[in-house]
């Protein structure tokens, strides 16, 4: 009452050529080939054991066991054994769930899975990092003359091992009413640790040598997702409405650093234990509108040694520890990263005799957009800068040639985003098929749709993409481009 399968043991003998007991598979086992390149499969050794199971339909059990040996690491260290597991029970086969006859699906689902990476402490000059080396093109001075010649790549690490992850997770799916109300809610747990680093926090610089990459760091992550669907049909008519929620956020699990004995340093800087994507800055309070309030102000700017370089105009910072002067122990956790923790999405299909209806929703929340208007000047820029002209306090950019201090990274510049776009919207009719046939064709569907027809955005003020990718520049950031079409389908 049951199906198995068994994927013997097997390893790669060749450059990528799987070979096992019961013949050849055509399998690419490794997660970092592309990195790897050519090197990969004369360097790794693996086996894969799968085990699937199932039970009246009811009850499912796989289990997967994975050992990879990498030559990248010492013999001792080698081998790494990553072992998975998952559970799923349907309970709407179960006997005692035949009296509730709304219940179309119910499963629940639990997994366990542990994985490695064997691309730890990789450098161009030495590709097994545990083994002490020399690299060529380095550059030595001798009198006038430089010379090329060998460097050392740094001291090795005979401990050096795996990468390796491990995910908990469950989950619930469901159907009630005949898919009135269908959907899935599942809850994540993922802890990376053995991450590659070096000890540059925590040993001091005079250290005399180039410090070994080491398994050093560890983050632990953990999110949720929900899906819930509804459809419906009366007569010609039917929809499809689905709608999802994200959310998933990282914690330093350990982090390589020094015993902070300073409070407001170990406030700011210390990572273990706390979220990976906090930001942290001064907090503004507008724009100087003249230079008595510059005079009357009760503290210093630090950066500045003394306030006589602000000007009406320049950005204004608090003094949130009241300590009468402008420096880093004034900042706070003002944002976070610029991947959303947040996502959410709404999608529905509407259907009416040969009428349709299309639409997909998206929306984030959650992260921070560091909005930088003046570093390339742009016409936004100039009508929305600070001037004699333009005096208000919340000019969206401070006056040209201002104060160092005006470029302070502040919630000046980075702001809290959220969004919600029409990312997608169409409208179709299909002829009536009978009316198709007489002159031989079997399908005639008219379409107008459009993508990101709207978008309500807390950075819309600024002129910026609330999509804009971490790292690249608002300003040099390709939009997003709003298109319409009208199609014809015809098919003969």
């Amino acid at each position: 009452m049951g199906m198995i399968l068994r994927i013997a043991s097997s390893r790669i003998v060749g450059q990528g050529d799987i070979v096992g007991r019961s013949g050849y598979f055509s399998l690419n086992l490794s997660a970092n080939s592309v990195m790897r390149g050519r090197l990969d499969a004369r360097r790794t050794l693996k086996s894969l054991v799968a085990d699937l199971r199932s039970y009246k339909n009811r009850y499912l059990l796989e289990t997967i066991f994975r050992a990879d040996a990498s030559a990248r690491f010492p013999k001792h260290h080698r081998w790494g054994y990553f072992p998975s597991v998952s559970l799923g029970w349907v309970m709407s086969e179960e006997s005692f769930m035949n009296r509730l006859s709304f219940i179309d699906n119910l499963k629940l689902r639990a997994s366990y899975g542990e994985s490695g990476d064997d691309a730890v402490g990789l450098n161009a000059a030495n590709e097994f990092p545990y083994l002490s080396g020399y690299g060529f093109d380095g550059q030595y001075r001798l009198g006038d003359v430089t010379y090329s010649g060998l460097y050392v790549t740094g001291l090795a690490n005979p401990a050096l091992t795996w990468e390796k992850m491990k995910i908990y997770n469950g989950g619930v799916d469901f159907s009630f009413l005949s898919r009135k109300l269908y959907g899935s809610v599942d809850a994540f747990y993922r802890l990376r640790s053995g991450i590659p680093g070096t000890r540059v926090n925590s040993v001091p610089s005079s250290f005399g040598a180039t410090l070994p990459t080491v398994n050093l760091n560890a983050i632990n992550t953990r999110g949720f997702e929900l899906l819930l669907g509804t459809y419906w049909k009366l007569g010609d008519f039917s929809m499809d409405i689905t709608t999802n929620l994200t959310w998933a956020r990282s914690k330093w699990d350990k982090y390589d650093e020094p015993d902070y004995e300073d409070e407001d340093q170990d406030r700011l800087n210390r990572k273990t234990g706390r979220w990976t994507n906090r930001q942290f800055g001064y907090v503004s309070d507008g724009l100087f509108q003249s230079q008595e309030q510059i005079d009357n102000l009760p503290y210093v700017y630090s950066d500045l040694g003394n306030n006589s370089s602000l000007r009406p105009g320049d950005v204004i910072y608090k003094d949130l520890n009241g300590d009468n002067v402008l420096d880093w122990r004034d900042q706070i956790e003002i944002g976070k990263g610029a991947t959303p923790n947040w996502i959410a999405g709404l999608n529905g299909t509407f259907k009416w005799k040969g009428f349709d209806v299309t639409f997909l929703l998206q929306g984030a929340w959650g992260y921070s957009t560091n909005v930088d208007l003046q570093s390339v000047p742009t016409n936004f820029t100039y009508e929305h800068r600070w001037t004699i002209d333009n005096f208000d306090s919340n000019a969206l950019v401070p006056r040209y040639g201002g104060a160092s201090t005006n470029s302070l990274f502040s919630d000046y510049r980075l702001h809290n985003t959220a969004y919600l776009r029409m990312k997608y919207a169409s409208i179709g009719y299909e002829v009536p098929r009978r009316w198709m046939n007489r002159v031989g064709i079997q399908k005639l569907r008219f379409y107008l749709a459009g993508t990101n027809l709207f978008t309500l955005s807390t950075l819309s003020k600024y002129g910026v993409d609330p999509e804009v990718a971490d790292g690249v520049s608002t300003v040099y950031y390709y939009p997003q481009q709003r298109t319409f079409s009208f199609g014809v389908n015809l098919e003969f």
